[in-house]
């Protein structure tokens, strides 16, 4: 009678973005508890994502399930034009089973979290809800880290983990290297490059994936891109793979040329493991741990700016964006620090602006569902604010694109890195350039598109010149502007108000 009164009956929900291995859901999984594996998420009906996103997820997700032996699993299939939402199938359920509690690992959507706290209340169900393991920090961390800070700087957050983690430490608490970082050593440009740019490995799609293809298909035939180029792991034991082979035969020039643009080849040396850590496939303490063991094995073939390099990308940033996105939400998709208002038309789609890094990046992402981190920050998403894009705008055009956009990734990205549309939370800057650093870092040669790049620049300069006189690290801008010729200026303006005349609606 005592087990009778203290039992609840437990649902326990496991969403497409939580496959770890070590999802801590499976733990104290009573025989009479109930395993709902959710595939529809509302944000899949809501944002026309990349199909090669749903269909990596999808299958990840039904290879996890078609493995598991629990007697009581729910298995919510992707269905078309489903006008269901996450709430409203519970709803259902519970209407069948009288759930007295739910558990779930943290979402990684604060809508999806606070919906079912909602639902939870709203039905007297206790949430139980569990640390999302896709991460080496705890959950305070950041709160802990930055209750006495004024300012977000993910350099010094980025230290903070490394020395309560001990990653990458020698044992007298310093740094390996005697240097926290070193991206100065990761600025070389497409110019430097002498070594051959290996080939990726091609990942053979199964019946699972093809069967979730033509589900895709038919669910979501209005969504972003193509699957002819599908090349994506779908279990954890291949996405291991994928990273020793990043460690064994790109890792050594990922440091240098992390920053570098080549037309000629999207993925250069980059690990292009990030879907993999954003849905729980790769655990990204093996990733440091792997990278570490093969740094100190190398005898110094392996150069620590690559090494750091990666470990900063996954504890630094990764962990850091986390943090903002939690502390600020959700206020966060409010805010317009540049009051934009323009929309996005369809050649921010096609790849028909007439710039040629933004177009053959716009077209890699359709292609891939992915771009490296400079095409997204510095040409697309710079180029995007430059204009004066919405950041709602923003933000729903790199859901819509990549195999890793998830919200608590896009938000601070978006309205935060990419556009300053935050203030300054994210970042002390904007984070803006002109033609002559796309140059700098990539094999395009000068043209006509460079004006029109260098107008929208010194623009939005001109546009905004109270908010650069007023930051000793950009007043020097604006003395160039004052001192630019007249012609100059008129003729790169001109091109600039053309260039938005074409590609806003």
């Amino acid at each position: 009678m005592a087990f009778q009164r203290f039992f609840m009956k437990t649902l326990k929900i496991i969403l497409p973005d939580q496959l770890s291995e070590n999802n801590p859901i499976y733990s104290d999984l009573n025989n009479d508890d109930y395993l709902m594996f959710y595939e529809p998420l509302d944000t899949f009906f809501e944002i026309n994502h990349h199909k090669q996103k749903i269909v990596f997820l999808i299958s990840s997700f039904r290879k996890i399930i078609n493995n598991n032996s629990h007697k009581n699993i729910i298995h919510r299939k992707i269905t078309k034009n489903s006008k269901e939402n996450l709430n409203s199938f519970l709803n259902n359920i519970n209407q069948e089973h009288k759930f007295q509690k739910i558990v779930i690992s943290k979402p990684s959507d604060f809508d999806v979290y606070k919906n079912l706290m909602f639902f939870c209340q709203s039905n007297d169900i206790v949430l139980e809800v569990l640390d999302d393991v896709k991460f080496i920090s705890e959950t305070d961390d950041f709160t802990d880290w930055a209750s006495d800070k004024k300012t977000r700087i993910q350099e010094y957050y980025y230290r903070w983990l490394r020395k309560k983690y001990n990653i990458f430490m020698n044992e007298d608490s310093k740094p390996v290297g005697d240097k926290w970082n070193f991206d100065k050593d990761n600025r070389k440009g497409i110019s430097h490059l002498k070594d051959e740019i290996p080939k990726r490995k091609t990942i053979k799609a199964d019946k699972v994936t093809f069967d979730a293809m033509v589900d895709v298909e038919e669910c979501f035939p209005n969504a972003t891109g193509s699957l002819e180029n599908f090349n994506w792991a779908t279990t954890h034991e291949e996405a291991e793979n994928l990273l020793d082979d990043f460690i064994e035969r790109f890792l050594v020039n990922y440091g240098a040329f992390q920053d570098a643009i080549n037309k000629e080849n999207t993925f250069m040396f980059h690990s292009l493991l990030s879907p993999y850590l954003n849905c729980g496939l790769l655990d990204p303490k093996i990733c440091i741990q792997k990278a570490e063991k093969k740094y100190y094995e190398s005898n110094g073939e392996i150069p620590i700016n690559s090494v750091e390099g990666f470990i900063r990308q996954i504890l630094g940033w990764r962990e850091f964006i986390k943090g903002v996105y939690w502390e600020n939400m959700p206020k966060y998709k409010n805010l317009n620090y540049w009051s934009h208002s323009l929309k996005l038309n369809d050649n921010w789609y096609e790849g028909d602006t007439g710039i040629p890094p933004l177009d053959d990046a716009i077209k890699e992402s359709k292609k891939f569902a992915y771009s490296h981190h400079i095409n997204r920050l510095m040409i697309i998403a710079n180029l995007m604010n430059l204009t004066g894009i919405h950041p709602n705008e923003m933000y729903r055009w790199f859901m819509e694109m990549y195999i890793d956009a998830y919200d608590w990734v896009m938000v601070p990205n978006v309205y935060g890195m990419g556009s300053y549309a935050d203030g300054g939370i994210f970042s002390t800057k904007p984070y803006i350039c002109g033609s002559s650093y796309m140059l700098r870092m990539s094999n395009y040669s000068k043209g006509d598109w460079c004006d029109t790049v260098d107008g929208l620049y010194w623009r939005f300069v001109e546009k905004n010149i109270k908010f650069f006189e007023s930051n000793p690290r950009l007043a020097v801008m604006t003395r160039s502007l004052t001192n630019m010729n007249k012609e100059r200026k008129k003729t790169i303006f001109k091109s600039a108000e053309e260039f938005i005349d074409r590609n806003t609606a």
